[in-house]
Protein backbone atom coordinates (compact mmCIF):
# COMPACT_ATOMS: atom_id res chain seq x y z
CA UNK A 1 0.00 0.00 0.00
CA UNK A 2 0.97 3.37 -1.06
CA UNK A 3 -0.96 5.36 0.39
CA UNK A 4 1.20 6.90 3.56
CA UNK A 5 3.86 7.74 1.30
CA UNK A 6 1.45 9.78 -0.81
CA UNK A 7 0.20 11.60 2.24
CA UNK A 8 2.98 12.93 3.49
CA UNK A 9 4.77 13.77 -0.12
CA UNK A 10 1.13 14.98 -0.77
CA UNK A 11 1.10 19.07 -1.88
CA UNK A 12 -1.65 19.82 -0.28
CA UNK A 13 -0.80 18.86 3.33
CA UNK A 14 1.35 20.49 6.32
CA UNK A 15 1.86 17.82 8.34
CA UNK A 16 0.51 14.10 8.93
CA UNK A 17 -0.37 11.93 12.61
CA UNK A 18 -0.65 8.80 12.35
CA UNK A 19 -3.40 6.78 15.19
CA UNK A 20 -3.05 3.72 13.14
CA UNK A 21 -0.70 2.54 10.65
CA UNK A 22 -2.06 2.57 7.32
CA UNK A 23 -5.51 3.35 8.67
CA UNK A 24 -6.09 6.35 10.54
CA UNK A 25 -4.13 9.56 9.96
CA UNK A 26 -4.69 13.50 10.95
CA UNK A 27 -3.85 15.84 8.12
CA UNK A 28 -3.27 19.54 8.54
CA UNK A 29 -3.65 21.24 5.44
CA UNK A 30 -1.89 24.13 3.76
CA UNK A 31 -2.69 27.57 3.90
CA UNK A 32 -5.98 27.83 5.32
CA UNK A 33 -7.76 24.88 3.01
CA UNK A 34 -10.64 22.89 3.57
CA UNK A 35 -10.46 20.00 1.15
CA UNK A 36 -7.76 18.46 -0.60
CA UNK A 37 -6.63 16.55 -3.67
CA UNK A 38 -8.79 13.36 -3.65
CA UNK A 39 -6.02 9.87 -3.95
CA UNK A 40 -6.81 6.40 -5.12
CA UNK A 41 -7.50 4.16 -1.95
CA UNK A 42 -7.63 7.25 0.55
CA UNK A 43 -10.97 8.73 2.15
CA UNK A 44 -10.23 12.14 3.46
CA UNK A 45 -13.01 13.56 5.39
CA UNK A 46 -13.40 17.15 7.35
CA UNK A 47 -15.22 18.54 10.39
CA UNK A 48 -14.21 21.75 10.74
CA UNK A 49 -17.69 23.41 10.14
CA UNK A 50 -19.81 20.24 10.92
CA UNK A 51 -18.87 19.90 14.43
CA UNK A 52 -18.39 23.52 16.23
CA UNK A 53 -18.54 25.00 19.04
CA UNK A 54 -21.09 27.85 20.13
CA UNK A 55 -18.42 30.24 22.02
CA UNK A 56 -19.63 33.49 24.42
CA UNK A 57 -16.71 35.55 23.75
CA UNK A 58 -13.16 34.40 22.59
CA UNK A 59 -13.67 30.42 24.08
CA UNK A 60 -13.27 28.52 21.33
CA UNK A 61 -13.44 25.23 23.05
CA UNK A 62 -13.01 22.14 23.98
CA UNK A 63 -15.93 21.03 21.73
CA UNK A 64 -18.84 19.31 24.41
CA UNK A 65 -19.54 15.95 24.87
CA UNK A 66 -22.30 15.53 22.00
CA UNK A 67 -19.79 16.59 19.48
CA UNK A 68 -17.15 14.06 20.88
CA UNK A 69 -19.71 11.54 20.45
CA UNK A 70 -20.95 12.08 17.13
CA UNK A 71 -17.10 12.36 16.42
CA UNK A 72 -16.41 8.89 17.38
CA UNK A 73 -19.53 7.37 15.36
CA UNK A 74 -18.55 8.99 12.29
CA UNK A 75 -14.63 7.19 12.90
CA UNK A 76 -15.90 4.17 14.29
CA UNK A 77 -18.59 4.19 10.79
CA UNK A 78 -16.17 4.54 8.51
CA UNK A 79 -13.41 2.26 9.99
CA UNK A 80 -16.64 -0.77 10.05
CA UNK A 81 -17.42 0.31 7.05
CA UNK A 82 -16.83 -2.18 4.30
CA UNK A 83 -16.30 0.20 1.27
CA UNK A 84 -13.35 1.01 3.27
CA UNK A 85 -12.11 -2.25 3.70
CA UNK A 86 -8.71 -1.20 1.87
CA UNK A 87 -8.62 2.61 2.27
CA UNK A 88 -6.72 4.94 4.71
CA UNK A 89 -8.48 7.73 6.50
CA UNK A 90 -7.52 10.67 6.90
CA UNK A 91 -9.40 12.96 9.17
CA UNK A 92 -7.93 16.73 7.67
CA UNK A 93 -8.12 19.92 9.46
CA UNK A 94 -7.48 23.42 8.44
CA UNK A 95 -4.24 25.37 10.07
CA UNK A 96 -6.83 27.69 11.44
CA UNK A 97 -5.72 27.39 15.43
CA UNK A 98 -9.18 27.45 16.65
CA UNK A 99 -10.25 24.65 14.40
CA UNK A 100 -7.57 22.80 14.41
CA UNK A 101 -7.62 22.47 18.56
CA UNK A 102 -10.75 21.45 18.52
CA UNK A 103 -10.09 18.85 15.67
CA UNK A 104 -6.72 17.46 17.71
CA UNK A 105 -8.81 17.02 20.25
CA UNK A 106 -11.61 14.96 18.61
CA UNK A 107 -8.79 12.55 17.46
CA UNK A 108 -6.29 12.40 19.94
CA UNK A 109 -9.65 11.63 22.53
CA UNK A 110 -11.10 8.71 20.30
CA UNK A 111 -7.53 7.01 20.56
CA UNK A 112 -7.65 7.61 24.19
CA UNK A 113 -11.19 6.03 24.45
CA UNK A 114 -11.00 3.43 21.71
CA UNK A 115 -7.52 2.51 20.82
CA UNK A 116 -6.39 2.09 24.13
CA UNK A 117 -4.02 5.00 23.95
CA UNK A 118 -3.33 6.78 27.43
CA UNK A 119 -3.42 10.32 27.01
CA UNK A 120 0.29 10.83 26.33
CA UNK A 121 0.56 8.58 23.68
CA UNK A 122 -2.61 9.97 22.25
CA UNK A 123 -1.08 13.45 22.40
CA UNK A 124 2.56 13.03 20.70
CA UNK A 125 1.41 12.10 16.95
CA UNK A 126 0.41 15.72 17.09
CA UNK A 127 3.45 17.21 18.04
CA UNK A 128 5.97 15.39 15.95
CA UNK A 129 7.40 15.98 12.85
CA UNK A 130 5.98 19.50 11.22
CA UNK A 131 3.24 19.89 13.34
CA UNK A 132 2.36 23.03 14.68
CA UNK A 133 1.79 24.26 18.53
CA UNK A 134 -1.58 23.95 19.39
CA UNK A 135 -3.73 27.04 20.54
CA UNK A 136 -4.65 26.61 24.23
CA UNK A 137 -8.28 26.47 25.52
CA UNK A 138 -9.71 29.73 27.13
CA UNK A 139 -12.50 30.89 29.47
CA UNK A 140 -15.64 32.63 28.41
CA UNK A 141 -14.56 35.49 30.02
CA UNK A 142 -15.18 39.09 28.51
CA UNK A 143 -11.63 40.25 27.29
CA UNK A 144 -8.79 38.41 26.88
CA UNK A 145 -7.83 35.39 28.84
CA UNK A 146 -5.27 35.25 31.70
CA UNK A 147 -5.77 31.24 32.10
CA UNK A 148 -6.16 28.63 29.74
CA UNK A 149 -6.12 24.78 29.95
CA UNK A 150 -4.12 22.55 27.68
CA UNK A 151 -5.59 19.67 25.14
CA UNK A 152 -3.48 17.50 27.62
CA UNK A 153 -5.68 18.82 30.37
CA UNK A 154 -8.71 17.82 28.16
CA UNK A 155 -7.51 14.43 27.41
CA UNK A 156 -6.13 13.38 31.05
CA UNK A 157 -9.66 14.56 32.31
CA UNK A 158 -11.58 12.31 30.06
CA UNK A 159 -9.22 9.56 30.40
CA UNK A 160 -10.44 9.72 34.22
CA UNK A 161 -13.89 10.19 33.58
CA UNK A 162 -13.72 6.94 31.58
CA UNK A 163 -11.89 4.92 34.06
CA UNK A 164 -14.22 6.43 37.11
CA UNK A 165 -17.76 5.84 34.63
CA UNK A 166 -18.84 9.30 34.35
CA UNK A 167 -19.95 7.88 31.36
CA UNK A 168 -20.09 5.35 28.30
CA UNK A 169 -20.51 5.67 24.70
CA UNK A 170 -21.88 2.56 24.83
CA UNK A 171 -24.87 3.46 26.60
CA UNK A 172 -25.54 7.16 25.91
CA UNK A 173 -28.56 9.33 25.40
CA UNK A 174 -27.50 11.79 22.82
CA UNK A 175 -30.89 13.13 22.61
CA UNK A 176 -31.45 13.66 25.87
CA UNK A 177 -28.13 15.31 25.42
CA UNK A 178 -28.93 17.71 23.49
CA UNK A 179 -32.39 18.39 24.02
CA UNK A 180 -31.80 19.52 27.79
CA UNK A 181 -29.15 21.70 27.03
CA UNK A 182 -31.41 23.58 24.66
CA UNK A 183 -32.68 26.93 26.98
CA UNK A 184 -36.22 25.82 25.96
CA UNK A 185 -36.19 22.54 27.62
CA UNK A 186 -34.59 24.07 30.61
CA UNK A 187 -30.25 24.14 29.90
CA UNK A 188 -29.13 22.07 32.18
CA UNK A 189 -26.33 19.55 31.67
CA UNK A 190 -25.48 16.31 34.27
CA UNK A 191 -21.57 16.82 35.29
CA UNK A 192 -21.25 13.48 37.66
CA UNK A 193 -23.30 10.73 36.76
CA UNK A 194 -26.10 10.46 39.86
CA UNK A 195 -24.59 13.25 41.89
CA UNK A 196 -24.38 16.58 40.15
CA UNK A 197 -26.88 18.87 37.59
CA UNK A 198 -25.64 21.91 36.45
CA UNK A 199 -28.65 24.44 35.06
CA UNK A 200 -29.97 28.22 34.70
CA UNK A 201 -31.74 30.02 37.59
CA UNK A 202 -35.05 29.23 36.85
CA UNK A 203 -37.55 32.46 37.45
CA UNK A 204 -41.06 33.01 37.99
CA UNK A 205 -40.43 36.26 35.23
CA UNK A 206 -43.26 35.99 32.99
CA UNK A 207 -42.64 36.77 29.23
CA UNK A 208 -39.60 34.17 28.87
CA UNK A 209 -38.53 30.63 27.87
CA UNK A 210 -36.88 30.45 31.26
CA UNK A 211 -38.46 28.29 33.25
CA UNK A 212 -39.77 28.35 36.64
CA UNK A 213 -39.18 25.82 38.78
CA UNK A 214 -42.53 23.94 38.77
CA UNK A 215 -41.14 22.95 35.06
CA UNK A 216 -37.90 20.90 36.50
CA UNK A 217 -39.82 19.47 39.58
CA UNK A 218 -40.45 16.15 37.43
CA UNK A 219 -37.10 15.99 35.73
CA UNK A 220 -35.42 15.87 39.16
CA UNK A 221 -38.08 13.14 40.24
CA UNK A 222 -37.12 11.13 37.39
CA UNK A 223 -33.61 11.09 38.15
CA UNK A 224 -33.53 11.02 41.66
CA UNK A 225 -32.84 14.67 42.72
CA UNK A 226 -32.89 15.68 45.94
CA UNK A 227 -31.71 18.65 46.86
CA UNK A 228 -31.07 22.39 44.58
CA UNK A 229 -28.71 24.84 45.29
CA UNK A 230 -29.19 28.20 44.15
CA UNK A 231 -25.82 30.31 44.63
CA UNK A 232 -27.54 33.78 42.99
CA UNK A 233 -30.20 35.90 44.49
CA UNK A 234 -33.59 34.78 44.46
CA UNK A 235 -35.95 34.56 41.42
CA UNK A 236 -38.22 32.38 42.59
CA UNK A 237 -39.82 30.57 45.58
CA UNK A 238 -37.97 27.82 47.00
CA UNK A 239 -41.24 26.27 48.33
CA UNK A 240 -42.13 25.39 44.62
CA UNK A 241 -39.01 22.26 45.30
CA UNK A 242 -39.46 21.70 48.45
CA UNK A 243 -43.23 21.03 48.29
CA UNK A 244 -42.64 18.03 46.13
CA UNK A 245 -39.90 16.76 48.14
CA UNK A 246 -36.72 18.24 46.95
CA UNK A 247 -34.67 19.99 49.49
CA UNK A 248 -33.75 23.77 48.70
CA UNK A 249 -30.30 25.37 50.04
CA UNK A 250 -29.34 29.15 49.64
CA UNK A 251 -25.69 29.60 49.49
CA UNK A 252 -25.29 32.75 48.28
CA UNK A 253 -21.96 34.17 46.34
CA UNK A 254 -21.85 37.59 44.07
CA UNK A 255 -21.64 37.12 40.53
CA UNK A 256 -18.53 36.24 39.06
CA UNK A 257 -16.90 35.92 42.47
CA UNK A 258 -14.85 32.62 44.06
CA UNK A 259 -16.77 30.71 46.73
CA UNK A 260 -15.57 31.88 50.55
CA UNK A 261 -13.89 28.76 52.37
CA UNK A 262 -17.76 28.81 54.19
CA UNK A 263 -19.74 28.23 51.27
CA UNK A 264 -17.15 25.83 50.03
CA UNK A 265 -17.47 23.51 52.94
CA UNK A 266 -21.33 23.59 53.10
CA UNK A 267 -21.36 22.40 49.77
CA UNK A 268 -18.89 19.89 49.90
CA UNK A 269 -20.85 18.78 53.32
CA UNK A 270 -24.05 18.53 51.37
CA UNK A 271 -22.63 16.67 48.63
CA UNK A 272 -21.34 14.54 51.11
CA UNK A 273 -24.17 13.51 53.32
CA UNK A 274 -26.59 13.78 50.40
CA UNK A 275 -27.88 10.38 48.74
CA UNK A 276 -29.53 11.95 46.08
CA UNK A 277 -28.06 13.70 43.07
CA UNK A 278 -27.95 17.82 43.72
CA UNK A 279 -29.27 19.90 41.55
CA UNK A 280 -27.01 22.99 41.45
CA UNK A 281 -27.49 26.58 39.90
CA UNK A 282 -26.69 30.21 39.66
CA UNK A 283 -27.60 32.79 37.14
CA UNK A 284 -26.26 31.05 33.97
CA UNK A 285 -25.45 27.96 35.88
CA UNK A 286 -21.39 28.38 34.42
CA UNK A 287 -19.07 30.09 36.65
CA UNK A 288 -20.03 29.40 40.18
CA UNK A 289 -21.70 26.00 39.93
CA UNK A 290 -18.64 25.17 37.86
CA UNK A 291 -16.46 26.39 40.32
CA UNK A 292 -17.90 24.03 43.12
CA UNK A 293 -18.38 21.06 41.33
CA UNK A 294 -15.22 21.18 39.88
CA UNK A 295 -13.63 21.46 43.39
CA UNK A 296 -15.93 18.34 44.32
CA UNK A 297 -13.96 16.83 41.45
CA UNK A 298 -10.58 18.02 43.00
CA UNK A 299 -11.45 16.63 46.67
CA UNK A 300 -13.12 13.44 45.63
CA UNK A 301 -11.71 12.05 42.06
CA UNK A 302 -7.95 13.01 42.61
CA UNK A 303 -8.59 15.34 39.38
CA UNK A 304 -5.87 18.44 39.11
CA UNK A 305 -7.75 22.00 38.60
CA UNK A 306 -6.88 22.18 35.16
CA UNK A 307 -8.64 18.22 34.63
CA UNK A 308 -11.94 19.35 36.70
CA UNK A 309 -12.39 22.38 34.86
CA UNK A 310 -11.73 20.87 31.10
CA UNK A 311 -14.56 18.38 32.16
CA UNK A 312 -16.87 20.53 33.62
CA UNK A 313 -16.16 22.25 30.08
CA UNK A 314 -16.49 19.34 28.11
CA UNK A 315 -20.23 18.63 29.75
CA UNK A 316 -21.39 22.20 29.77
CA UNK A 317 -19.58 24.58 27.53
CA UNK A 318 -18.40 28.03 29.39
CA UNK A 319 -18.10 26.45 32.99
CA UNK A 320 -15.87 28.10 35.34
CA UNK A 321 -14.78 31.43 34.28
CA UNK A 322 -12.29 34.31 35.01
CA UNK A 323 -10.15 33.90 38.43
CA UNK A 324 -12.13 31.22 38.87
CA UNK A 325 -9.73 28.67 37.63
CA UNK A 326 -6.78 30.38 39.77
CA UNK A 327 -9.01 29.66 42.52
CA UNK A 328 -8.81 26.23 42.13
CA UNK A 329 -5.53 25.66 41.53
CA UNK A 330 -4.98 27.56 44.72
CA UNK A 331 -7.39 25.33 46.16
CA UNK A 332 -5.44 22.36 44.14
CA UNK A 333 -3.42 20.43 46.92
CA UNK A 334 -5.68 21.41 50.35
CA UNK A 335 -9.31 19.51 48.40
CA UNK A 336 -6.32 16.49 47.45
CA UNK A 337 -5.32 16.15 50.89
CA UNK A 338 -8.69 16.46 52.69
CA UNK A 339 -10.00 13.87 50.10
CA UNK A 340 -7.54 11.58 51.06
CA UNK A 341 -8.83 12.32 55.14
CA UNK A 342 -12.25 11.59 53.53
CA UNK A 343 -11.69 8.03 51.62
CA UNK A 344 -9.35 7.05 54.91
CA UNK A 345 -11.94 7.71 57.59
CA UNK A 346 -14.72 6.36 55.19
CA UNK A 347 -13.44 3.81 53.32
CA UNK A 348 -10.01 2.80 54.86
CA UNK A 349 -8.02 3.31 51.80
CA UNK A 350 -7.36 6.98 50.90
CA UNK A 351 -6.75 6.10 47.22
CA UNK A 352 -10.06 4.24 46.73
CA UNK A 353 -12.56 6.11 44.17
CA UNK A 354 -15.60 4.78 43.78
CA UNK A 355 -16.90 4.10 40.32
CA UNK A 356 -20.01 4.53 38.55
CA UNK A 357 -21.79 1.78 37.58
CA UNK A 358 -23.52 3.63 34.73
CA UNK A 359 -22.44 7.56 33.31
CA UNK A 360 -24.30 10.40 32.33
CA UNK A 361 -27.16 10.27 30.00
CA UNK A 362 -27.32 6.29 30.45
CA UNK A 363 -29.86 4.60 28.55
CA UNK A 364 -29.76 1.78 30.67
CA UNK A 365 -30.46 4.19 33.70
CA UNK A 366 -33.37 5.75 31.80
CA UNK A 367 -34.86 2.73 31.20
CA UNK A 368 -35.30 2.08 34.94
CA UNK A 369 -36.35 4.92 35.77
CA UNK A 370 -39.03 4.57 33.50
CA UNK A 371 -40.25 1.12 35.37
CA UNK A 372 -40.95 3.20 38.71
CA UNK A 373 -44.77 4.95 38.42
CA UNK A 374 -44.07 8.10 39.40
CA UNK A 375 -46.55 10.71 39.88
CA UNK A 376 -46.56 13.65 37.41
CA UNK A 377 -47.76 17.05 37.48
CA UNK A 378 -49.45 18.78 34.44
CA UNK A 379 -47.52 22.64 34.14
CA UNK A 380 -48.48 24.55 31.37
CA UNK A 381 -45.91 25.21 28.67
CA UNK A 382 -43.55 22.41 30.36
CA UNK A 383 -42.04 20.00 28.41
CA UNK A 384 -39.82 18.03 30.76
CA UNK A 385 -41.95 15.23 31.40
CA UNK A 386 -42.48 14.39 27.69
CA UNK A 387 -39.58 11.66 25.77
CA UNK A 388 -38.13 12.99 23.40
CA UNK A 389 -38.34 10.70 20.44
CA UNK A 390 -36.85 12.07 17.54
CA UNK A 391 -37.94 11.58 13.94
CA UNK A 392 -35.25 9.86 12.57
CA UNK A 393 -32.82 7.30 13.70
CA UNK A 394 -29.94 8.21 15.32
CA UNK A 395 -26.46 6.59 15.41
CA UNK A 396 -24.76 4.60 18.62
CA UNK A 397 -21.74 3.66 18.04
CA UNK A 398 -20.66 0.17 16.11
CA UNK A 399 -19.80 -2.48 18.11
CA UNK A 400 -20.08 -6.43 18.86
CA UNK A 401 -19.97 -6.29 22.28
CA UNK A 402 -23.49 -5.85 23.49
CA UNK A 403 -25.51 -7.52 20.31
CA UNK A 404 -27.59 -9.77 23.31
CA UNK A 405 -28.78 -7.46 26.16
CA UNK A 406 -32.07 -5.23 25.97
CA UNK A 407 -29.18 -2.36 26.14
CA UNK A 408 -27.65 -3.39 22.57
CA UNK A 409 -30.59 -3.79 21.26
CA UNK A 410 -32.11 -0.41 21.52
CA UNK A 411 -28.32 0.52 20.41
CA UNK A 412 -28.65 -0.85 17.48
CA UNK A 413 -31.38 0.48 16.42
CA UNK A 414 -29.60 3.97 16.69
CA UNK A 415 -27.68 4.16 13.07
CA UNK A 416 -26.81 7.29 11.58
CA UNK A 417 -25.85 10.78 14.13
CA UNK A 418 -27.83 13.45 12.24
CA UNK A 419 -27.32 16.99 13.51
CA UNK A 420 -30.44 18.51 15.58
CA UNK A 421 -31.51 22.26 15.10
CA UNK A 422 -31.35 24.61 18.13
CA UNK A 423 -34.81 25.97 18.18
CA UNK A 424 -34.08 28.19 21.28
CA UNK A 425 -36.40 31.20 21.66
CA UNK A 426 -34.78 33.94 22.80
CA UNK A 427 -35.70 35.47 26.01
CA UNK A 428 -34.87 38.11 28.46
CA UNK A 429 -33.63 37.38 31.75
CA UNK A 430 -34.08 40.07 34.45
CA UNK A 431 -35.08 39.70 37.74
CA UNK A 432 -39.02 40.84 39.01
CA UNK A 433 -39.91 42.04 42.46
CA UNK A 434 -43.37 42.18 43.97
CA UNK A 435 -43.80 45.89 45.76
CA UNK A 436 -44.31 45.84 49.07
CA UNK A 437 -46.40 49.09 49.98
CA UNK A 438 -45.41 48.76 54.13
CA UNK A 439 -42.03 50.08 52.56
CA UNK A 440 -41.71 53.47 51.03
CA UNK A 441 -37.80 52.84 50.14
CA UNK A 442 -36.60 49.98 47.41
CA UNK A 443 -33.74 49.70 45.62
CA UNK A 444 -34.10 50.79 42.11
CA UNK A 445 -32.62 48.32 39.65
CA UNK A 446 -30.87 49.38 37.18
CA UNK A 447 -31.08 47.43 34.20
CA UNK A 448 -28.22 48.59 32.28
CA UNK A 449 -25.97 47.01 35.26
CA UNK A 450 -26.17 43.70 34.04
CA UNK A 451 -24.41 40.97 35.80
CA UNK A 452 -21.76 38.28 34.32
CA UNK A 453 -24.61 35.90 34.41
CA UNK A 454 -27.09 37.89 32.67
CA UNK A 455 -24.64 38.75 29.84
CA UNK A 456 -23.52 35.08 29.34
CA UNK A 457 -27.75 34.54 29.07
CA UNK A 458 -28.23 36.88 27.05
CA UNK A 459 -25.61 35.43 24.53
CA UNK A 460 -27.11 32.15 24.64
CA UNK A 461 -30.62 34.04 23.75
CA UNK A 462 -29.55 35.68 20.99
CA UNK A 463 -28.07 32.52 19.80
CA UNK A 464 -30.78 30.56 20.04
CA UNK A 465 -32.52 33.79 18.36
CA UNK A 466 -30.23 33.35 15.29
CA UNK A 467 -30.84 29.62 15.02
CA UNK A 468 -34.51 29.89 15.19
CA UNK A 469 -34.22 32.13 12.12
CA UNK A 470 -31.87 30.08 10.39
CA UNK A 471 -34.39 27.25 10.40
CA UNK A 472 -36.84 28.90 9.52
CA UNK A 473 -35.19 30.58 6.44
CA UNK A 474 -34.23 26.67 5.75
CA UNK A 475 -37.59 25.90 5.92
CA UNK A 476 -38.28 28.21 3.16
CA UNK A 477 -36.01 27.29 0.58
CA UNK A 478 -36.69 23.84 0.91
CA UNK A 479 -40.48 24.74 0.66
CA UNK A 480 -39.60 26.75 -2.60
CA UNK A 481 -37.22 24.02 -3.67
CA UNK A 482 -39.91 21.37 -3.35
CA UNK A 483 -42.63 23.92 -5.90
CA UNK A 484 -40.75 23.62 -8.37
Amino acid sequence: MDGPSSLYNHPDIHSIAEYIKNKLYFATLKNDRQNTKKIENVHFFNIDNELVYNNFYNDFGPLNLACLYRYCCKVNKKLNNPANKHKILVHCTSKNDRKRANAAYLIASYAVLYLNKNPKEAYKPLILGKELSLRLFQDASLGPSIYNIHLLDCLNALYKAALYGFFNFEDFDLLEYEKYEQIQNGDLNWIVPQKFLAFVSPTIEKGTSYHPPECYINYFLKNDVGAVVRLNKKTYDSNSFTKAGITHYDMFMPDGSIPPKRILNKFLHLAETTSGAIAVHCKAGLGRTGSLIAAYLIKHYKMSAREAIAWTRICRSGSVIGHQQAWLENMEHSLWNEGQEYRLKYRGDSDMVLHHRQGIYSIANKLENEERDLPETDHPNCDHRKKYLGPNDYGGLPTDKLDKSKLSRILGKLRNVSGTTDTNTAPRDSMTRKRDPTKHRRRKINPIALTQGDKLNEIKANRNKAAITSAMENKRAFAVTDDM
